[in-house]
């Protein structure tokens, strides 16, 4: 997926969500076109992943070398970053209002970042960013965007959803873009008439959504180690892409972070729902994610998204290791942490 061209000219900017194939590539789009690959070795610099402010700012104080016109630092894995509104220190909040020259800033963040009042998106500078066309959002579509993608999709594969095809596909895969695309790349492969029957994405999406992947979170949200292990070993047997299931760990656990802002601020009832991203239909799951929340505190949610970061990384090769026990180390952690 192309970022937009308008999102890639500025120097300053963020992107954000969990959509990871697209951000891996918006993110070498944006490096390809500010970093000089000549000197990037000297020029460019990535943080540690979830560094603070002063790791930043350390970064884009330094100088250039001499032959480079610019200084490029990039913050990968930068959530933390945005936790609350008001703690944007002062001489940050200037270099963000006007960049100077020089130097050349790129926020990654890899969940979706709330623009709501007393977020951190809700709030200065970040609005003008937004005004600006500095912040590109590649996490999961709404409930509306989700037909429009899948139709444009089938149109680029020149697949024709016949039936509530389109429909059923939506319900099993949710908004993730990843997950969609790559369910329609497996139709693509099925359809050799090119038409797309009801059976079809059945067949591709059944066993996933509801024997794996829903099993899995399922399993360690009862806090039962034993079927979370032979969830996640059913799925990695049958070569499932690891991260769509990690997706899901990520979901819950930010859910837990949002409940601990959302209690701070003093939010209640449809408000808290809003910040959690349920709608009034889910409220029933407020209970068990507030008695995780007691267990764990802030404190203990926090250190368990950072687990979560970790095997991501793993998974992804950007590790040391890159090995299945960090997978299965992740999902007792899980059990541990939801387990009654």
């Amino acid at each position: 997926m192309a970022a937009p061209a308008a999102w890639l000219e500025h120097r300053f900017a963020l992107i954000h969500g969990e959509d990871g194939d697209a951000r891996r590539e918006a993110v070498a789009q944006w490096k390809r076109k500010h970093v000089d690959p000549e000197w990037a070795d000297f020029s460019l610099t990535v943080c540690a992943e979830g560094c603070p402010w002063p790791e930043i700012m350390a970064a884009l104080q330094e100088a250039s070398p001499l032959g480079a016109e610019d200084r490029t630092v990039v913050a990968p894995a930068a959530d933390n970053l945005f936790l609350r509104a008001k703690e944007l220190p002062p001489a940050v909040k200037a270099l963000l209002d006007k960049p100077p020259a020089g130097v050349k800033l790129l926020l990654v963040a890899w969940t979706t970042l709330l623009a709501a009042p007393g977020k951190a998106l809700g709030a200065k500078p970040w609005t003008d960013w937004a005004k600006a066309g500095r912040i590109l959002k590649v996490g999961a579509l709404d409930a509306l965007e989700v037909p429009s993608f899948i139709e444009a999709e089938a149109r680029r594969l020149g697949l024709t959803l016949q039936g509530a095809a389109a429909s059923l596909l939506a319900q099993r895969q949710g908004g993730n873009p990843g997950l969609l695309k790559r369910a329609l790349e497996v139709l693509d492969l099925l359809a050799e008439d090119r038409r797309v029957t009801e059976a079809m994405v059945d067949q591709v999406t059944f066993r996933l959504a509801d024997q794996k992947a829903f099993a899995w979170s399922g399993a360690w949200q009862k806090g039962d180690a034993a079927g979370a292990l032979r969830a996640l070993r059913t799925a990695l047997e049958d070569g499932d892409e690891p991260l769509m299931m990690l997706g899901q760990a990520r979901r819950e656990v930010d859910r837990l972070l949002r409940l601990a802002e959302a209690e701070s601020a003093g939010l209640k009832g449809g408000e808290v729902l809003a910040a959690l991203g349920l709608s009034p239909k889910q409220a029933f799951l407020l209970d068990g994610y507030r008695t995780t929340l007691a267990k764990l505190k802030f404190r203990g949610a926090k250190a368990l998204l950072t687990r979560v970061n970790q095997c991501e990384r793993d998974l992804k090769g950007l590790a040391l290791s890159r090995s299945e026990a960090t997978l299965l180390d992740l999902t007792l952690a899980l059990c541990r942490a939801w387990g009654r």
